[in-house]
């Protein structure tokens, strides 16, 4: 594997670069495993094969995919701009929360979320599959979160409990960030939509023995 350049970030690398990665025979891709959606951490083997198959959807279709890489960047974008809205909020109520959201079920990339990660150029966390999902979120310190709120899973970004909520309403801004939050929704939307477009192109075309 070649790589001209890495940055880290916690817990995840980016590539500035598209890697094709060396995979095992038992991996060899075909088509069907393309729409394989089913992506869960109870089954680890199953897991980090959805992960080598959706790299090796964008490593092959890095170019073609360019509309799914320009989405990607502007809901990251989004996360970007709401991020500091959320962070005074949660800073003020999530200390004293005793009923924590932040549950290691939460911490894994569903499907959509692994095509995000993938379309930024970035790989997720290596995982510790062993822990129990009621146990405090592997990405858990004593400060907060350790990822980033742009890598975040879906199941984090996506997720307001009802205190947080009331709280956002009450803060100068609301509204501006409630319309900010409907787009970047959107955009993911397309995300994956552009995703799934693309991959059923990918299954129509003719193959040769």
């Amino acid at each position: 594997m070649i790589i001209d350049e890495i940055t880290y970030l916690p817990n995840i690398i980016l590539y500035t670069v598209c890697v094709c990665m060396e995979i095992d025979e038992k991996m060899i891709l075909d088509r069907e495993t393309y729409f394989q959606k089913d992506v869960s951490h109870h089954d680890p083997n199953t897991y980090q094969l959805a992960i080598v198959q959706i790299e090796e959807v964008f490593c092959t279709y890095w170019h073609p995919l360019k509309k799914v890489r320009v989405l990607a960047q502007q809901v990251k974008d989004g996360f970007e701009e709401i991020s500091p809205f959320i962070q005074k909020i949660t800073e003020k109520v999530c200390p004293d929360c005793r009923n924590i959201c932040c549950i290691n079920a939460h911490s894994y990339y569903n499907y959509e979320d692994l095509v995000y990660i993938h379309a930024l150029g970035l790989k997720p966390p290596i995982y510790e599959f062993k822990r129990k999902d009621s146990d405090p979120c592997q990405f858990l310190s004593e400060h907060g979160c350790r990822m980033e709120r742009i890598i975040r899973p879906s199941g984090c970004n996506w997720y307001f409990c009802d205190t947080l909520f009331d709280s956002m309403e009450k803060m100068p801004g609301y509204g501006t960030f409630d319309i900010a939050l409907g787009e970047v929704a959107s955009l993911w939307l397309s995300l994956i939509d552009e995703f799934t477009l693309f991959q059923i192109k990918i299954r129509q075309r003719p193959t040769f023995p």
